[in-house]
């Protein structure tokens, strides 16, 4: 703590006295105390540091589809070991718990609660902010899955109306659900592209409708839009051409098909980019080992073995690509994820879905090291609703397992007990985890239309500063002093204060103020004077007032003839 120290000069015993006040002054701060092993120190103030009140310029939002505790925590053993912690995922610093419940079709206005949802319904809870009824993308309930609901409004859509840049990429179809609900609003989530619309014949633009998922997300002029899918794009549009055709075409879209096509685009200036890098989903980092009825497939030396991927980037390569992109002095949007986490447990492949969580870590990664130059980017990291994926004692307790080796050297067994083929989804809460501006409104237990106003950036509050320092002060004077000198020339006081706003100093005897003086709030050097005092003993008596309480020093002095 800062000190305001003045150099005194007065007569001989006096200036030692002023020197000892000087130094009585200073608070000493005690080293800390040893960490044990196996202890950290108290990360309050670490963690305040990291509270930061003002609406963010850039959005990173982070999805590991179907991604809860259980996976994250079966992905850390396999990839680092029981005690190990993921660069990413795990650094960062406010975490909380975020409930993903949607609604039943029916006659409204309430709808009952459906407490198991699909990604449809959660990706657009953060997406819109409002609940809705599975297969239906960012449009409200109604009465019946093939009713079309009231569009909702995006966050993705919000922002490119402000003016920022957007980015939608996935490892999935680029018009499947989560990927699909940031930037189209249809009843049915299986409309696709253009020949995929039997169930959502009043969305087709011939009927007046807005399109199908494909043609929607072009419609929005997402700057950077890429993943699988490619398939629905070469479908024919009720107009003619192909939805890639009509991309090119209408808003000069630029096609992006492998890595290196990707490594080539530099910026936005010549149109939007379009990657598609396979015909359906994007090869998952691992080969497939899917769970089987008990004993169960695996054993206790298995490993998890690479997939394949060609020439397709992984999901860390688009991030960073994109994010290179959308960079500008009005900021952006990204939202990015990995979907295969859900798509192997849905097919009870363990490796499967553990890759693609490694995966998303590394995005995280990427993340954190443009927050690092850019310290206005909010990163939230979350999934869109849980799933069966359950790490087990051994490989009867389920009926599906799997058994893999751990980066430990043991065997993890993990059980799939929703069918008796695949696994599904659960109504759990899941995992929800923020770094930058506003972060601090993920902690809790919140919902994901609760996410949709921390992606927007809230009004900013007032911090609190830190806690007030507790003033501190000393006073030095001689020990005795005659009546005559105390009258006249007077009794030389030292105080040095701190943390203070004012000081005021007395002379007292028998408790009547015999004299008393205000001085500067870090102390200084005074003299009091008292012709009435008596034979005996005066006391002087300092007290300092600041923001944090008070102090008081009292110094006893002799009165003599």
């Amino acid at each position: 703590m800062y000190r305001n120290k003045r150099t005194i000069a007065t007569t001989g015993a006096l200036a030692c006295l002023l020197a000892v006040g000087t130094v009585a002054a200073t608070a000493v701060i005690p080293a800390p105390a040893p960490v044990e092993p196996g202890f950290t120190n108290d990360r309050s103030a670490t963690l305040a540091k990291q509270i930061k009140s003002a609406k963010p310029r850039n959005v990173i939002l982070i999805i590991g589809d179907g991604m809860d505790d259980s996976i994250i925590t079966a992905a850390r053993n396999y990839e680092l070991g029981a005690d190990g912690r993921f660069k990413g995922l795990d650094a960062l610093p406010f975490t909380g718990a975020m409930t993903t419940h949607g609604l039943k079709v029916g006659p409204g206005p309430d709808y009952q609660i459906a407490y198991v949802s699909d990604s449809a319904p959660t990706a657009s809870g953060w997406s819109t902010g409002k609940k809705t009824v599975d297969g239906r993308l960012s449009q409200g309930p109604s009465t019946a899955a093939e009713v079309p609901g009231t569009d909702y409004e995006t966050v993705l859509e919000k922002y490119k109306k402000a003016g920022k840049r957007v980015g939608n990429i996935t490892t999935s179809e680029i018009t499947d659900a989560t990927p699909a609900a940031a930037g189209a609003h249809i009843n049915a989530r299986g409309c696709h592209g253009p020949t995929d619309m039997a169930a959502c014949a009043s969305a087709r633009k011939s009927a007046g409708g807005k399109g199908s998922i494909a043609e929607q997300l072009v419609d929005n002029k997402i700057d950077v839009l890429m993943g699988g899918g490619k398939n629905r794009y070469n479908q024919a549009t009720d107009a003619g051409p192909t939805a890639l055709a009509y991309a090119q075409a209408q808003h000069k879209y630029r096609l992006v098909e492998d890595k290196a096509a990707l490594d080539g685009i530099t910026s936005l200036e010549d149109g939007p980019v379009l990657g598609l890098f396979a015909g359906g989903n994007m090869t998952p980092r691992y080969q497939p080992l899917v769970a089987t009825a008990p004993p169960g497939a695996g054993s206790d030396t298995t490993k998890c073995q690479d997939a394949d991927r060609g020439n397709q980037p992984d999901l860390s390569a688009m991030t960073d690509k994109a994010i290179k992109l959308l960079d500008n002095p009005k900021g952006f949007f990204l939202q990015a994820e990995s979907a295969m986490i859900d798509k192997q447990e849905h097919a009870s492949d363990i490796c499967g879905a553990i890759g693609d969580l490694r995966e998303l870590d590394e995005v995280v990664q990427v993340a954190l090291k443009f927050q690092e130059k850019n310290p206005d980017t909010l990163i939230v990291v979350t999934g869109d609703h849980a799933h069966s994926t359950q790490i087990v004692g051994g490989n009867t307790d389920g009926k599906q397992t799997a058994t893999i080796q751990t980066a430990d050297g043991d065997p993890m067994t993990v059980a799939y007990s929703t069918s008796d083929v695949g696994s599904d989804h659960t109504g759990t809460q899941i995992r929800v985890a923020a770094s930058g501006p506003q972060a601090a409104n993920v902690t809790g237990v919140i919902d994901q239309t609760d996410l949709f106003r921390t992606l927007l950036g809230r009004s900013p509050s007032s911090l609190p500063g830190p806690p007030a320092a507790k003033p501190s002060i000393s006073v030095v004077a001689a020990g005795q002093i005659s009546k005559s000198k105390l009258a006249r020339p007077g009794l030389p006081i030292a105080v040095a204060a701190s943390a203070g706003r004012t000081v005021l100093v007395k002379l007292v005897q028998n408790l009547r103020t015999l004299a008393s003086k205000r001085i500067g709030k870090n102390g200084g050097i005074l003299t009091l004077r008292s012709g009435v005092a008596k034979v005996g003993k005066v006391t002087v008596v300092a007290k300092v007032t600041g923001a944090g309480g008070t102090a008081t020093a009292t110094r006893t002095i002799k009165v003599t003839r």
